[in-house]
């Protein structure tokens, strides 16, 4: 038995004894008696009816009572995997006790008993079996025994192993530096005139770092606008939720997460160009012995130089920007606020994130391209990349399957509008165009005008990979101009205004005991007053994050629950025809009215699982709950019909405030269940324990709905405060959630965001417009070296100067004619999708294409532009008419 061996046993030996002894603990607190899981099997055998025992010692526990009978068999079923789990580790833990008596140790059965582990930690995580804390923390503790275990046995068996490579390594280390000191020492400076030659070539490729620097400028001032106006609009930012993307905050927040991803790619992108170029020019120094770290460090040098010319720049046109987006906000009518100045700090916070992107765009390069771009500019680029050979049908038609699947599900309502569904077509998109190129080029080999077609198509068959992603990055463009930011902004110009969202001027939710306040606002002011009877309905999930469906998920959706005779005296109160509904008595069909206008997206009144039927619990949120017990307490509802309508105010855009009908049966049933239920954990509560502020909370049940003469508006307004402090209890479960919202400053906030939605609209599709251009750009620029060889060797066979120009003239109408033809088909699809899913009029339809037109003109004019000077830019330079070329540089 060698020291490996050795080691190898002690260790399995302690550590199975250490796992069995705590398998051997009494953790399970089963109420009256404590035990481990083979004394409570032992005991589960001895009583001859399972299931029987298996209740009966759970009821001390309580988990099984109100429970039907489904979640009765949920939480038995979680009781015996957790049973079954810890025994497989004790078998397993035995079988390895006598293996490591017998010198063996088998990987694979820690690794099963991990896994086990971990599902007893996953299924034990919320405590809906065990709620003592012994029992609970007990299977992670176990968990941390098995990583140790695992993790021990796999270091110990690789150590000798891992020490033989350590000092093999070590000695070639020290031979290889021996070597070096020998043969390669450079012990003396480099010469004055290396470094005059240095300079002297870096002025010759002077303008490729003033491109470097100057293709930055976008990123740099996307970056600092964007971190300047969150600190100049944060007094605008009177309401609003990140999470449900209401707010002038939620805006820019989107806003500056696009821009850190557009500028992390166009900088990658920029610096891979620049690379390329300087690579050329130093492999010259690298053949005529400079050392490589020496490479390393005028390169760091030049980015350093780039990145402060770009900080610098950026600076200076945010500033600018800043300065007209200041001016505009100030210049606006019905603004309540004045913006904040720009401090040193915006600055610095700029700064740091720009240097932070630096930093992983170089990171990134050199992990994934800098060594491979490397090899090909000592070696020559003349590797071919591989075209797609097997199963194109197949992947092409999964890619097509893909975005129909898309499309169809981007237009359902329950989806709202997810960004991960746009993410899943652009995955088809990827898909259907890598392999319909893949396809298209295939067959083009079997045609007999293969070899005529040959060149102009050669970028494709040579580098198929290269030209590609090119191809695919900017044929997204269009269709993220005009539909994924395009839409925001078309949305809300063509949205009602303010004014028209908002048939009462104070909309609150009050109790019975708010009676004399309200007789008291009446006395004092000329007040149109009206009053209906409403409940608190609460959705599970408020937001599209990902959250753990175990938890407690917070924002929880507050809305206004109607009874069929109160949505109809709304309408009738504002001269609408109201729908026959007909919902069923027992409260489980429901009918939404979304108040929301047309620049908001369409959305699900829950966005838990089962978003067509909806989990809501009549109340306010309930903090404290097993999940469990979900269903229990938030029933699921079918949603008999929807539609998006003004009926009190959208003063939440339809995250919150929504109305939810019930039938006046089951209205009157439910409207005083605040008197009967635990508002912390929504348990029902005795008669003799109910007690306000402790196990119950009287949530609104009056909707009070309020105009009130202009003369008399802050008056009452002020009035108004009272009340809210009166309420603030029903105020703390949510911000965004009021007891008393005025109109005024809800249409000033709507109007700040509608205007920050355009500017920062504008500002994304103008940076991804020009992004377009300056990828081609650099794509062209990175590629000029091979397409004068090209240009030569057709020269030399003969091909005229007007063929060669067709030839790039058609290179470069790809990048043009691809990107219009996607956005042709995609952007009027999902479009299309969007105007049913907010159920726009004719009206509206025509409006917003009105728009849509305009933006895509100015889409095709720009690109169309921006390829035909790439293109005769590239047809100078590689014909020899360019200004630099006749200069001989």
């Amino acid at each position: 038995m060698n020291k490996t061996e050795k080691r190898m046993k002690i260790f399995m030996l302690i550590m199975q004894v250490i796992i069995q002894a705590v398998l051997l603990f009494p953790w399970m607190n089963m109420g009256t008696w404590k035990c481990n899981v083979p004394g409570y099997l032992i005991k589960l055998a001895a009583s001859g009816d399972g299931m029987s025992y298996i209740k009966k010692s759970l009821k001390p526990l309580g988990v099984l009572d109100g429970a039907d009978e489904q979640m009765m068999v949920q939480i038995l079923m979680l009781f015996i995997c957790e049973l079954v789990m810890v025994l497989v580790i004790q078998m397993i833990g035995i079988v390895n006790l006598i293996l490591a008596l017998g010198n063996h140790h088998k990987l694979l059965l820690d690794i099963m008993s991990l896994i086990a582990g971990c599902m007893i930690s996953f299924l034990g995580a919320d405590g809906a079996v065990f709620s003592d804390p012994l029992s609970q923390v007990y299977p992670f503790l176990l968990v941390v025994l098995l990583v140790i275990n695992l993790i021990g046995a796999k270091l110990i068996d690789s150590w000798q192993e891992e020490k033989k490579i350590q000092e093999e390594v070590k000695a070639r280390e020290k031979n290889y530096k021996e070597e070096k000191k020998k043969h390669l020492e450079f012990s003396g400076k480099y010469p004055k005139g290396f470094y005059t030659a240095l300079w002297k070539n870096f002025k010759s490729s002077k303008r490729d770092f003033i491109v470097y620097v100057s293709m930055n400028l976008l990123p740099a001032t996307l970056i600092f606008s964007g971190v300047g106006m969150a600190q100049m609009l944060a007094p605008f930012n009177k309401e609003g939720n990140i999470l449900t993307g209401h707010g002038i905050t939620a805006i820019l927040l989107e806003f500056l997460i696009v821009s850190l991803i557009a500028s992390l790619m166009l900088m990658i992108t920029n610096l891979l160009s620049y690379f390329r170029k300087r690579m050329r020019n130093y492999s010259i120094f690298s053949t005529l012995g400079m050392r490589k770290s020496t490479l390393y460090e005028v390169l760091g040098a030049e980015i350093v130089a780039g990145i402060l010319g770009m900080l610098i720049g950026g600076a200076c046109i945010g500033s600018v920007i800043l300065c007209i987006i200041r001016r505009i906000f100030m210049a606006r009518s019905g603004v309540g606020a004045q913006p904040a100045k720009i401090t040193g700090f915006t600055y610095l916070i700029a700064s740091l994130i720009m240097i932070g992107i630096s930093g992983i765009g170089l990171m990134i390069l050199r992990d994934f391209f800098l060594y491979r771009e490397l090899k090909k500019m000592q070696l020559g680029d003349v590797e071919k990349e591989k075209m797609p050979e097997k199963r194109i049908g197949l992947w092409l038609t999964i890619g097509l399957v893909i975005v129909v699947f898309g499309i169809v599900n981007f237009g359902m309502r329950k989806n709202a509008e997810g960004l991960r569904i746009l993410l899943f077509i652009f995955l088809g998109i990827y898909l259907a165009e890598k392999f319909g190129f893949g396809l298209f080029l295939k067959v083009r080999k079997h045609k007999k005008s293969y070899y005529a077609k040959l060149i102009p198509y050669n970028s494709f068959y040579y580098r198929f990979k290269s030209t590609f992603r090119y191809v695919y990055v900017i044929s997204l463009i269009p269709v993220l101009i005009l539909f994924l930011f395009g839409k925001d902004m078309i949305s809300a110009k063509i949205a009602q205004k303010p004014e028209g969202l908002f048939p009462y001027d104070f909309v609150c939710m009050a109790t019975e005991a708010d009676e004399t306040f309200w007789k008291q606002l009446q006395e004092k002011y000329d007040v149109k007053f009206q009053e209906y009877p409403m409940v608190r309905v609460t959705n599970v999930d408020n937001s599209e994050k990902l959250d753990d469906a175990r938890a407690v998920i917070m924002p929880q959706g507050q809305h206004i629950g109607i009874s069929e005779t109160t949505y109809k005296e709304l309408n009738k109160a504002l001269g609408k025809k109201s729908e026959k509904m007909n919902l069923s008595a027992d409260g489980k069909e429901i009918y939404i009215i979304y108040q929301q206008d047309k620049s908001t997206k369409a959305h699900p009144l829950d966005y838990l699982n089962s978003r067509k039927e909806p989990y809501l619990h009549i109340g306010q949120p309930i903090e404290s709950y097993g999940f469990l017990d979900r269903e229990k307490i938030y029933p699921t509802r079918t949603v008999k019909g929807e539609k998006t309508d003004i009926l009190t105010g959208a003063f939440r855009q339809g995250s919150e405030e929504n109305l939810v009908v019930f039938s006046d049966e089951y209205f009157e049933k439910v409207q005083d269940d605040w008197k009967k239920y635990n508002w912390i954990t929504g348990d029902p509560v005795e008669e003799g324990e109910a007690e306000e502020g402790v196990t119950i909370h009287h949530w609104p049940t009056k909707l009070v709905l309020l105009n009130v003469k202009n003369v008399d508006y802050q008056k009452i307004e002020k009035e108004l405060q009272a009340f809210r402090k009166v309420h603030k209890e029903d105020e703390r479960f949510d911000k965004d959630v009021l007891s008393c919202y005025s109109k005024r400053t809800t249409m000033e906030q709507i109007e700040s965001e509608r205007f920050m939605t355009t500017v920062v609209d504008i500002f994304i599709m103008g940076a991804f417009l020009l992004g377009s251009v300056l990828v081609i750009y650099l794509k062209y620029e990175s590629e000029m070296t091979d397409k004068k060889k090209r240009n030569h060797f057709l020269t030399c066979i003969g091909m005229s100067s007007k063929e060669r120009e067709k030839l790039i003239r058609t290179e470069t109408g790809i990048f043009f004619w691809i990107p219009a033809a996607v956005a042709v088909v995609m952007v009027p699809v999902l479009t299309g999708e969007i105007w049913n899913m907010r159920e726009y009029t004719k009206a509206d339809c025509v409006h917003y294409l009105r728009y849509l037109l305009i933006f895509a003109v100015i889409y095709l004019v720009v690109q169309g532009i921006g390829v035909k000077v790439i293109e005769q830019y590239t047809i100078r330079k590689v014909e020899g008419k360019h200004e630099r070329n006749i200069k001989g540089k």
